[in-house]
């Protein structure tokens, strides 16, 4: 641990809560192959006031896809995949309705045409098999390719499904097998099991407080408040936490999840590699589709990954970092994880308190200007 760094992001962490209306946060960081910062702050249950500790777990939303992302590639490197192979070679059934043609790319990329879920009732969300057939039996909206656009939902499900066709497995045991497995983590679940050892120490979502006056941000608007409300309330519902939503319904702690991007590291993390330097490369290109569209609210998107270098289109900052070669993904209300080759440094932030997409990434920054002026790591690219 550097004492220094643990007490700059600490009191970030603070500041956060008393400024940005946050209400529980933790984050990681390793830098160099070395834990740096392990450190939280605020409540996890605002009914009973229960206080995050280390051991805390967060909904990590859209911070799943880099996992996903993750488990794919991987696949790929053993050619049980291949990116430009149609998810039909697995997945028969999906073929129909004119999707014979999306690749294994084209869904990493947001370029598939499937942005959303249609006629699909709530209640199916938690299971990639009914999930699944209400994609079978989908049109796609636009060409493979013709444009992009940010398959928030669809992402996890088009890629859990052919990972499950082609290796035979669960998705959460395929997760198991070649992320948390490895690298020993107990506390990253794609489905949380029945166990009240795990399920209690789950931080209760809901919407964030309005930001100070002080700092030049409008609150939180009564729309923002109840689009905000309904995702909490439905994520923190215990049908939810156990499903299998390989998009955006992983569940962690910042300890954790910050050693999936560590391990992004050349030489390992605790001997182990997820994926190799030539893998790296080639998910961290930025995609277009033909017609020049990015997603709503990033310019630069990777095959699975947001990279480096380019501002939210909505709050200004720049995710994940300043630098290029950074690449990691947001989850819904400003949690976010990354890694950065260049400095050798992977960072977590997971939350409880959801901010909408305007504010959502202020906290973060926060959070990794104290850390890099901590390490005397330039937060430029």
């Amino acid at each position: 641990m550097n004492p220094h760094a643990q007490s700059a992001v600490t009191e970030a962490l603070h500041q956060a809560i008393a400024t940005l209306g946050e209400t529980g946060l933790q984050v990681a960081a390793i830098h160099q192959g070395e834990v740096v910062v392990d450190t939280f702050a605020g409540i996890a249950d605002p009914a009973t006031g229960r206080p995050v500790d280390a051991n805390t777990l967060f909904t990590v939303w859209s911070m799943s896809k880099g996992v996903t992302a993750t488990v794919v590639h991987r696949l790929v490197e053993r050619g049980v995949l291949a990116y430009d192979e149609p998810l039909a070679r697995w997945w028969p059934a999906f073929g129909a309705h004119g999707k014979g043609n999306i690749t294994v790319r084209h869904v990493l990329s947001h370029r598939a045409g499937l942005k959303d879920f249609k006629n699909l009732s709530p209640e199916a969300m938690p299971s990639l098999q009914a999930t699944g057939h209400n994609l079978e039996e989908a049109v796609p909206d636009w060409a493979p390719g013709a444009s992009m656009g940010y398959h928030g939902l669809t992402f996890g499900t088009l890629l859990g499904r052919v990972v499950e066709e082609a290796t035979g497995h669960a998705f959460a045991d395929v997760v198991r097998a070649e992320v948390t497995g490895p690298l020993g983590l107990h506390d990253l679940h794609c489905g949380v099991p029945n166990d009240p050892s795990v399920t209690d120490r789950i931080a209760t979502l809901h919407v964030a407080g309005d930001p100070s006056p002080s700092l030049g941000h409008a609150g939180i608007t009564a729309e923002e408040r109840a689009s905000l409300q309904g995702a909490a309330t439905g994520f923190n519902h215990p049908a939810m936490r156990a499903g299998c939503i390989p998009a955006a319904g992983m569940i962690a702690n910042a300890r954790d999840f910050v050693r999936h991007y560590g391990a992004m590291r050349e030489a390992g993390l605790g001997g182990v590699r997820l994926l190799t330097p030539e893998t790296i490369a080639g998910a961290t290109v930025p995609y277009f589709g033909a017609d020049g569209a990015t997603v709503e609210w990033i310019g630069r998107m990777g095959l699975g990954y947001i990279i480096g270098g380019s501002p939210h289109l909505q709050c200004g900052v720049v995710i994940p970092s300043p630098w290029p070669d950074s690449f990691g993904h947001t989850g819904l209300g400003g949690s976010l994880s990354m890694y950065s080759p260049s400095r050798d440094l992977a960072v977590a932030l997971t939350k409880n308190a959801l901010m909408p997409g305007r504010l959502e990434c202020h906290t973060w920054d926060l959070v990794m200007r104290a850390l890099c002026n901590a390490l005397g790591i330039p937060y430029e690219a």
